[in-house]
């Protein structure tokens, strides 16, 4: 700044219509990326946060990153980063010349400046580039009330309720303008089914929707009631795929779909739409279910499956959870797929906002649970080779058989000698198979449950008896649990409950725990399956 310059501060009004006019510009509305960018390090650099603006933050908080992000393996913010500097620069050169205030972002940073530029009086260039680490500071003329925040003794509230008072406004202005901009270009296409939203809903504990259902409520096998579509905004009702085989023993959940309207090539053809559905305050797991019936398109050649045809961009209260999300890969050998998210709180209006963008196709969703939880802990999966809903006797529920890709499922006839072995062993999935089983980022236990009720000396008809008649590997992951696992022999007989636990699993890439029986002799087996959670 040359010694002649005069200091200028942008209000609280100038930074709110700085940000609106950059993310409606021509040049930022093709890049729904680029401006969840700017957002989030706006409202950072405006709450004092600017410290907390890491490449890690922003790969977490604004690409929706795994937790334990490596930056050193994964360019994506500072790729990012540079490209919407580039923008900012383009847009300023151009369609923003004359703006007053300007958002910056300096070399080296991923925090911004808004600097006031005017011309100058006399000569000499005013300019003004906000703290590092604050809010810019509001004209004295602005009032705020004082109750807003207490005054400490001996000190002046004011520039404390002036922050507050910019942070809120700036946060929840860009939120409201973000929002109305995602769903804007779906507005002008009405249709019947095209929104479900309660003027006055009832408040949730639990939510499970079939979305694009419309007929009545149906109970799953495990005992969970699942209500027809509602509380959507956007989008409209399509079938499902026709035989969603890799997804037992629910295949309702995927009969129906919401899928963004639109038919045509161009962006605005592919609307978005969101679910703004009313929770209790509190804590939850969210589930979201895809089958994607482009796999059985007739269109797809050459032995190809699906996979590049649908891409589209997922969120929950604003932060991205998943981006060009593609449901075909994601699957990987099963026909469905499911995505876990811990942590998730309704927003400040009492609803999970979960929204649905194209980038650059179609979105679509077949089903939607939210189930409370602990912060930091996603919810036991506990599950039993068995068709219907089992409980202990020392008070743990097993929802029925669930996440298998192929093998068998069978009861065998039990002799006299086999009335001791719990009934939580007495039934078996048995073949070739695996069990993808969808988890949140983070470590867990996985207990495998195995019983020998076949290969026994007790049982007539069997063509060996004893140990060395079954032999199987189990893998976690590609990760090696079991090799050349004998059940009769890890028992010392048949009939014997034979229990196994790994720690420190972590999910693949998918979300998935992904649990596979190789047979080397014979057939593998399980009983019963179960993850925890090993956050502390």
């Amino acid at each position: 700044m040359s010694s002649g310059s005069r200091t200028l501060t942008p209000s609280i009004a100038e930074c709110r219509e700085e940000l609106r006019a950059v993310l409606s510009s021509h040049i930022f509305q093709p890049s729904q990326r680029l401006a969840r960018l700017l957002q989030y390090i706006c409202s950072k650099a405006v709450l004092g946060e600017a410290e907390q603006v890491t490449e890690y933050t922003i790969a977490v908080d604004v690409f929706g990153k795994p937790e334990g992000f490596r930056e050193s393996k994964d360019s994506i913010v500072r790729v990012e980063v540079h490209r919407l500097r580039k923008r900012l620069a383009a847009y300023y050169a151009g369609e923003g010349a004359d703006r007053r205030v300007r958002i910056v972002i300096p070399p080296g940073s991923y925090s911004p400046d808004f600097q006031v530029y005017q011309e100058p009086e006399s000569g000499s260039a005013i300019t003004h580039s906000t703290p590092r680490n604050g809010p810019p500071v509001l004209p004295a003329e602005v009032e705020v009330p004082g109750e807003l925040l207490p005054k400490p003794a001996g000190e002046s509230g004011r520039p404390r309720v002036f922050f507050a008072a910019l942070a809120m406004a700036l946060m929840v202005i860009a939120g409201a303008f973000w929002l109305v901009r995602s769903y804007r270009r779906a507005a002008p296409e009405v249709h019947a089914s095209g929104a479900n939203i309660p003027s006055a809903p009832a408040i949730n504990a639990e939510v499970r929707i079939l979305a694009g259902f419309s007929g009545n409520a149906w109970t799953d096998p495990a005992g969970h009631p699942w209500q027809p579509d509602r509380y959507f905004n956007g989008g409209a009702s399509r079938p499902g795929p026709k035989d969603p085989g890799g997804a037992p023993p629910n295949r309702r959940l995927f009969q129906t779909m919401r899928e963004g309207t639109g038919d045509g090539g161009l962006p605005e053809d592919r609307q978005a739409f969101s679910y703004d559905i009313p929770m209790q305050p509190g804590v939850y797991e969210l589930r979201l279910y895809f089958a994607d019936p482009l796999r059985e398109s007739p269109l797809l050649t050459g032995g190809d499956d699906g996979e590049n045809v649908r891409r589209f961009t997922i969120h929950a209260n604003g932060r991205a959870l998943a981006e060009q999300f593609d449901a075909v890969s994601d699957a990987g050998e099963a026909d469905a797929d499911i995505r876990a998210f811990k942590d998730i709180t309704p927003a400040a209006d009492g609803k999970v906002h979960i929204q649905f963008f194209p980038e650059p196709h179609r979105p679509f969703i077949n089903a939607i649970e939210l189930t409370p939880s602990r912060l930091g802990h996603a919810n036991p999966i506990r599950i039993s080779a068995r068709p219907s809903l089992y409980s202990g006797a020392d008070g743990r529920t097993w929802e029925p058989d669930n996440y298998f890709i192929r093998g068998r499922l069978v009861q065998h006839a039990m002799p006299d000698a086999a009335s001791g072995l719990p009934e939580l062993f007495r039934r078996e999935r048995y073949g070739n198979f695996s069990y993808s089983i969808p988890v949140p980022p983070g470590s867990y236990t996985l207990t495998l449950y195995f019983a020998e009720t076949i290969f026994s000396p007790l049982a007539p008809s069997s063509m060996c008896r004893g140990p060395g008649c079954r032999v199987f590997d189990v893998t976690c992951n590609g990760v090696n649990l079991l090799h050349d696992f004998d059940v009769f022999q890890a028992g010392g007989g048949a009939f014997r409950p034979v229990i196994r636990s790994f720690h420190g699993l972590r999910p693949n890439g998918q979300g998935k725990l992904l649990v596979s029986f190789s047979p080397s002799i014979n057939y593998a087996e399980v009983r019963a399956i179960e993850v925890l959670d090993e956050a502390p």
